[in-house]
């Protein structure tokens, strides 16, 4: 039973460095294709910011002179970008966290869609906008109606019922986390309601929110203005609209108990669970107790054989039960003879005539001959 045991743990221990390897592999390739479009967007700016400058030049050497840009290929699409300008970086989990930690995180974000919000930088420093969507990837907040861009759209995906034949379309330009404020209306004592920027926003989850955030996986909790008890509510979320299709499923049908569970009788026969669990899985933990009798039996006759094969006589074993006798006869002690003390008694006058030679030479006289 204990090689089965073995075998589970070795087989969850292999498939996990086998998960961790494909993850680690995945990550990599992820990590690729994002530092690729990156790369390819930033090239593509380089290139609009290095023509814009040159035909900038020539406008102000040539003056009067200077050509018209917005004719010939470029007529409809003159000023406008390319769509994978729009497309921001797509940072690593750690720089997520640095950037997202002034607002509680990735998973207790306080910002919402509906939230409104003011831009910091930009050339709309100062304007006031409602959050569209919120990119946590990127962490960028698309903003309704604010830092539009002209963005070049190719000729075949305008579809031949689209009524905007045109080749550009303006959008909504993603501006980054870290350059927005949150901005809500609140009142002083003897003041009227006013805009007010929310520097630092504190919301931690309570027992309660964390318990349902596990059980539902929905991130829901009060947010507050930091080092006061001034709640900001969240902006209310408008119902969705669902419509009855004839392939619904019927609600009735949904909630019909088709199934009573009992504690007489299992599910389903247990030869059904053996085939769907694959009794002899190496990942299977739990067995049923005939299985386990045997398992137990088997280790017994093992071990059975073992001593047998322990008790069995054979020549090697003799011819080392013999040697043992003989050490244990001679005893721990061990007697030199005459032969074994002349030797040792050479080496020593060797090595004594040696040392004698060594110190000579390094007091500068002759050496005695031995």
């Amino acid at each position: 039973m204990q090689k089965v045991i073995q075998r589970t743990i070795m087989a969850e221990k292999q498939a996990a460095r086998r998960l961790a390897k494909r993850r680690s592999i995945f990550k990599l390739q992820q990590e690729k294709t994002n530092r690729e479009q990156y790369n390819m967007s930033r090239s593509i700016e380089i290139q609009d910011v290095k023509a814009a400058t040159l035909a900038r030049r020539e406008d102000w050497e040539m003056g009067p002179l200077a050509p018209k840009r917005d004719v010939g290929l470029k007529k409809d699409t003159w000023g406008a970008i390319d769509s994978q300008r729009l497309r921001g970086r797509v940072w690593s989990l750690e720089k997520r966290k640095e950037i997202l930690k002034p607002w509680g995180g990735e998973t207790w974000l306080n910002l919402a869609k509906g939230d409104r919000v003011v831009m910091l930088e930009g050339r709309e420093k100062g304007m006031i906008a409602e959050v569209k969507s919120i990119d946590l990837e990127r962490c960028q907040v698309t903003l309704d109606g604010a830092n539009m861009v002209d963005v070049r759209i190719p000729a075949y995906m305008i579809q031949g019922n689209d009524e905007d034949k045109r080749l550009f379309r303006p959008m909504e330009q993603p501006v980054d986390i870290s350059t927005v404020r949150l901005v809500y209306p609140l009142q002083k004592q003897g003041e009227e309601v006013k805009d007010v920027i929310v520097k630092n926003i504190k919301g931690k989850p309570t027992r309660e929110e964390l318990i349902n955030y596990r059980m539902t996986g929905k991130a829901e909790h009060r947010r507050y203005v930091a080092g006061t008890k001034i709640e900001l509510p969240w902006p209310r979320k408008e119902d969705e609209d669902f419509k009855d299709h004839p392939e619904d499923t019927l609600r009735i049908d949904v909630e019909l108990p088709t199934f009573i569970p009992t504690l007489l009788r299992p599910p389903f026969p247990s030869s059904v669970i053996d085939e769907l669990r694959n009794k002899f899985s190496a990942f299977r933990t739990r067995h049923n107790p005939e299985y386990i009798a045997a398992k137990m039996q088997e280790d017994k006759e093992k071990e059975a054989k073992k001593i047998q094969i322990k008790q069995m006589r054979t020549p090697l074993n003799e011819i080392n039960r013999q040697e043992r006798r003989l050490k244990k006869k001679m005893g721990k002690k061990q007697v030199l003879t005459p032969e074994m003390l002349q030797k040792l008694g050479a080496i020593m006058a060797q090595k004594k005539a040696l040392h004698e030679k060594v110190t000579a030479v390094q007091q500068g006289r002759e050496p005695v001959a031995a």
